[in-house]
C-alpha cells in the first residue's frame, strides 16, 4: 500500500509520524472531508471541491522481497501455476499450513510476466474484502487521501488489467466473488488453506515435497550432503510428515543440534525438544510472537519487548528452521509451536509491557499509518489480553492512540475492529470518557462511509454500529482460529490459544421500531405410556424485513464482560447464536393415561394423543430500506407501494457536518434518477417489496408460533384429564398455511428480481436469497403435512439468507 500520499491541501498534509490530516471520501453524490486529529479524534464535513481525480501510476507495481533461499522442490508446481496463471483469470493455490504456499506465491509474483498495466503483491491475512481492494487501489493511483465509496472504487478498479496476488485470502465465497468482480479486468492469484468454490476459480492443491526434494532441503539446511544411512531416514521421515517443508526444516534443525535425525517414533515429541534446545533469547522471542494469537510483529517491536539489539537476525534463524513464519512486515509464530512454548510457559507475554511498548511505537513520529495498519491485529489482540488481564486502562489507551493513524491508512475495517475493542476496554475499565470517544468515532467511521442515512435514532445507530464493530473484529479473530485449526503438527494435550472472543453490545433501553418479536422456543408436549421426554426443537426464525433501524445484533458473552439486557437478536440461527428461553421441556409434561385416569374409547383400546413437532420462532432477519450512498430512493417513487413500504420509504441523507450527533437520518425525496449507474436498477425495487411481503411474513409466522402454544396447551390439559375433548388442530394447519402463502409471496418476488437483474453479483446474491426461502418453505410445508413428525430446524438455511442479503445490501450501494 502507497504510503505517506499527501492530502488535498498542503495544510492538511498527512507527512510520516502525522497523526493529523484530512481525507476526501466518498462518492459522486455524497463527497465529505474526514478531519483527524490525536487529541479530538475525526470529524466529518460536506466537501465542498470536486470528485478527487486519480492518476494511475506508471508503471504499477508492489512486488514481495526477494526470497533468501531458493525456491526447492517446486520447480513442476511452478510450471504448473505458470500455464493456469496465463490461460485463467482466477487462479487458486491451496493446501496445509507449513506446506510452502505463501513462498510459491512471492516466487511466482516476482518471476512472472507482469500483468497489461503492472503486478499488486497483497498480504491479505484478516483483511476484509473492502479493505483488499482499498490497498490494491493505493498500489494503483496516485490519489491523495482519497477513499472512494465502494461504487466509485469499483469504477476505477474495473479499469486496470494487473497481476494481483493475494497471500493467505481467508475471505469468505461472498466476499471474494465481490472483490473478483470489483477488478473484473484483472487476473487474481491467490492462496488459501481451503479450496475455493467460486465459479471461474481454477483450483491448484499444493502438496508436500516428494522424498528426493525433502532430501534436498534437508541437505541444503544442514550445509552438507546426506549420509548413506541418512537418506532412507530423511525419505521415511518425508513420508511421515507428508513432505510437509515447515516440519521437514525442524527434522533438520534436530540433526544440526548433533543428534542426529529423530525416528518417526520420536515426531511427536520433537517440537518440545527442539524448543529445549534453543537458546533463551529465541525461547523468549518464541514466548512473545506465541502470545498474540497469529499476529505478527516487526523486528523494531520485538527489539524493544525483548530489549535485544537485532532480533531481525534472530527472528530469520527461526524462520530458515521453521519456527517462526516471516512475512513482509514482520514475524508470526505457527499455531502448534505457540501452543507448545504457552503450554512450557504456563502463562502468557504479559498485556501491561505490550501495550505500553506498542503505544509508543503507535504515537512515534516516524511510524506512519501504512505502519500501524499492518499490525492492526497484533493491536488488537493486545487490547483485548490487556482487557481480559487487568489492564483495561491501558488497552484502551493503546486503542485510542492508534485510531487516528489506523483511521488514516484507509483500511477502515480494520480501524472499526480496533474501535470495537477500544470500546470493550474502556467499558470494562470504567473510562466513560473513553467509551463516548470510541462510540463518537465509529459514528464517524460510518457516516464517512456512507452509512448514516440507514438509521434514523442514535440509539439504533449505536446498536448498528456496535454490531457492525464486532462482525469486523470477528472476520480477523476467525482467519486467526482458522490457521490454528489447520496446524500440521500432532496436538499437544494444551488446548490451543484461540483468538480473543467478542465483547456484548452496548445496551440502550430504546425498544426497536419493529413489533414485538417472540423469543419463546416452542416444544410440544408429546403424551406415551412412559414419562420419557421428547426430543429438544431449535429455536426457529422470524424474518423481518421491514425495519433496517431496527436490525438485531448478536451478543457475545465474554468473560468479564458487562452484563447486558437481551436484544432482539439479527437472524443467525446457529445454535451459538440464538438468544432463547425454553418452554417447560416436553418430559415435565407427560403423563400416562392411568395416571390421569383419562380415557377415551376406540375400538376398546385406551386412547392417549400428542401434541405437535417443534415449530419454534425466534430471532429476526435485518435487510436494509435504504440502499446507501448513491443509491437513494423513495418508496413514493415505486409503483402502488405496499403500506408497509410507504411506511418506511428509501431517503436521501442531509448533509454532514462536524456537529451532528448521529441522530440524523436525512430527509426524503430522492428518486430512482438520483441512482448510481454502477448500481442495478432492480436494487430499487426489490428491498421494498421484500420489506412488506417478509413484514406479513413475521407476523403471520408469530400467530402461528401462538396457535402451536394454544394447541399443546390444549393437547396437555386434555391428556392430564382436565378436559373431555381433543383439541382440533385445524385452526393450527390454517395458521401454518398461511404462513406458507407468505413466502410463496417472497420467492415470487425474488424470482422477478433475478429475471430482471443486470449485475450477476446482484443476480447472485437474490438466487441465494430465492434458495434459502425454497428450503424453509420445504420445512414448513412438511410440518404441515405431519406436524406429529415433522421439526422445523432452517438453522443453515436462515443463516445463508442473512448471508445473501447482506450481500445484497452491499452490492446494491449500502
Amino acid at each position: 500500500m502507497s504510503e505517506n500520499n499527501g492530502a488535498p491541501e498542503d495544510s492538511g498534509r498527512i507527512r510520516a509520524g502525522d497523526v493529523s490530516g484530512t481525507m476526501v471520501i466518498g462518492s459522486h453524490n455524497i463527497l465529505s472531508s474526514l478531519r483527524i486529529t490525536a487529541e479530538s479524534g475525526s470529524t466529518i464535513t460536506v466537501h465542498g471541491g470536486p470528485l478527487p481525480d486519480p492518476v494511475r501510476r506508471q508503471p504499477i507495481s508492489q512486488l514481495p522481497r526477494s526470497a533468501a533461499e531458493p525456491l526447492i522442490g517446486r520447480a513442476r508446481d511452478v510450471h504448473l501455476l505458470q500455464q493456469a496463471i496465463e490461460a485463467r483469470q482466477l487462479v487458486q493455490v491451496w493446501g496445509a499450513s507449513g506446506v510452502g504456499k505463501s513462498a510459491l506465491l512471492r516466487h511466482l509474483a516476482c518471476e512472472m510476466p507482469r500483468g497489461p498495466e503492472g503486478v499488486a503483491y497483497v498480504e491479505a491475512g484478516g483483511r476484509t474484502a473492502d479493505d483488499i481492494a482499498q490497498a490494491i487501489f493505493d498500489i494503483s493511483f496516485d490519489a491523495p487521501n482519497y477513499k472512494p465509496s465502494p461504487e466509485v472504487l469499483k469504477e476505477h478498479l474495473k479499469t486496470l488489467r494487473l497481476r494481483i496476488y493475494l497471500d493467505d485470502a481467508g475471505l469468505d465465497e461472498k466476499d471474494l466473488r465481490r472483490l473478483f468482480d470489483m477488478a473484473g479486468r484483472s487476473t487474481f492469484v491467490f492462496t488459501s488453506q481451503q479450496r475455493s468454490a467460486v465459479d471461474g476459480v481454477h483450483a491448484i492443491r499444493l502438496e508436500g515435497l516428494t522424498a528426493p526434494a525433502a532430501a534436498e532441503l534437508v541437505e541444503a539446511l544442514l550445509s552438507r550432503e546426506l549420509r548413506p544411512d541418512e537418506a532412507p531416514i530423511v525419505d521415511a521421515l518425508c513420508d511421515a510428515v507428508d513432505g510437509n517443508p515447515l516440519r521437514l526444516r525442524r527434522i533438520a534443525l534436530a540433526a544440526a543440534t548433533g543428534k542426529g535425525l529423530p525416528g518417526i517414533a520420536d515426531l511427536p515429541e520433537l517440537l518440545p525438544a527442539l524448543l529445549n534446545r534453543l537458546r533463551p533469547q529465541e525461547r523468549d522471542l518464541l514466548y512473545l510472537l506465541g502470545s498474540l494469537s497469529g499476529a505478527e510483529l516487526a523486528a523494531r517491536h520485538l527489539n524493544d519487548l525483548l530489549g535485544l539489539p537485532d532480533t531481525d537476525a534472530l527472528a530469520g534463524g527461526l524462520v530458515r528452521h521453521g519456527l517462526l513464519l516471516a512475512s513482509e512486515t514482520g514475524y508470526s509464530c505457527p499455531p502448534d509451536v505457540a501452543e507448545c512454548v504457552l503450554n512450557m510457559r504456563r502463562t502468557v507475554f504479559p498485556a501491561d509491557r505490550l501495550c505500553r511498548t506498542l503505544t509508543a511505537w503507535v504515537e512515534a513520529g516516524d511510524t506512519t499509518p501504512d505502519d500501524v495498519a499492518a499490525h492492526f491485529q497484533a493491536l488488537d489482540v493486545a487490547v483485548l489480553r490487556a482487557e481480559r488481564s487487568g489492564h483495561a486502562q491501558l488497552g484502551a489507551a493503546l486503542a485510542r492512540a492508534a485510531s487516528p493513524k489506523l483511521a488514516l491508512s484507509r483500511q477502515f475495517d480494520a480501524w472499526g475492529s480496533l474501535l470495537g475493542v477500544g470500546w470493550a476496554a474502556a467499558k470494562s475499565a470504567g473510562d466513560e470518557e473513553g467509551e463516548e470517544f470510541f462510540l463518537r468515532e465509529a459514528r464517524t467511521r460510518r457516516k464517512a462511509i456512507g452509512r448514516v442515512a440507514q438509521t434514523t435514532a442514535l440509539v439504533l445507530e449505536a446498536e448498528v454500529l456496535w454490531h457492525e464493530l464486532t462482525a469486523l473484529h470477528a472476520h480477523s479473530a476467525a482467519h486467526q482460529v482458522a490457521g490454528a485449526a489447520s496446524a500440521t503438527a500432532p496436538p499437544i494435550a494444551t488446548p490451543p490459544i484461540s483468538a480473543p472472543p467478542i465483547p456484548a453490545p452496548p445496551v440502550h433501553p430504546v425498544a426497536p421500531a419493529h413489533g414485538a418479536v417472540h423469543t419463546q422456543a416452542i416444544t410440544h408436549s408429546t403424551v406415551s405410556t412412559s414419562t420419557a421426554s421428547a426430543p429438544a426443537h431449535v429455536a426457529r426464525p422470524v424474518v423481518d424485513l421491514s425495519h433496517a433501524s431496527a436490525r438485531s445484533h448478536v451478543a457475545v458473552n465474554t468473560a468479564g464482560a458487562h452484563s447486558a439486557a437481551p436484544v432482539p437478536q439479527r437472524i443467525d440461527l446457529s445454535p451459538a447464536h440464538s438468544s432463547v428461553t425454553s418452554s417447560t421441556p416436553a418430559g415435565s409434561t407427560t403423563t400416562t393415561a392411568a395416571s390421569t385416569g383419562h380415557t377415551g374409547v376406540a375400538a376398546g383400546a385406551t386412547v392417549v394423543k400428542s401434541g405437535v413437532s417443534g415449530l419454534a420462532l425466534a430471532c429476526t432477519l435485518g435487510l436494509a430500506t435504504v440502499l446507501g450512498v448513491g443509491v437513494m430512493v423513495s418508496a413514493n417513487d415505486q409503483p402502488n407501494p405496499s403500506p408497509a413500504a410507504t411506511s418506511n420509504p428509501f431517503s436521501t441523507p442531509s448533509p454532514i457536518d462536524d456537529t451532528s450527533d448521529g441522530t440524523s437520518g436525512g430527509t426524503s425525496g430522492g428518486t430512482s434518477e438520483d441512482a448510481s449507474p454502477g448500481v442495478d436498477p432492480v436494487c430499487a425495487t426489490v428491498i421494498p417489496e421484500l420489506s412488506s411481503e417478509t413484514q406479513q411474513f413475521n407476523t403471520d409466522a408469530a400467530i402461528a408460533s401462538d396457535a402451536v402454544d394454544s394447541y399443546n396447551s390444549d393437547m396437555d390439559a386434555y391428556n392430564a384429564g382436565e378436559t373431555s375433548t381433543a383439541p382440533d388442530d385445524s385452526t393450527l394447519l390454517s395458521e401454518v398455511g398461511t404462513v406458507i402463502s407468505d413466502l410463496d409471496s417472497v420467492e415470487s418476488t425474488l424470482q422477478g428480481a433475478v429475471s430482471q437483474a443486470q449485475d450477476s453479483s446482484v443476480e447472485s446474491d437474490l438466487n441465494a436469497m430465492l434458495t434459502a426461502t425454497q428450503q424453509i418453505q420445504s420445512q414448513y410445508q412438511s410440518y404441515e403435512n405431519d406436524p406429529g413428525a415433522s421439526d422445523v430446524d432452517t438453522s443453515s438455511e436462515a443463516s445463508a439468507m442473512n448471508s445473501a442479503s447482506d450481500s445484497l445490501q452491499t452490492d446494491c450501494g449500502a
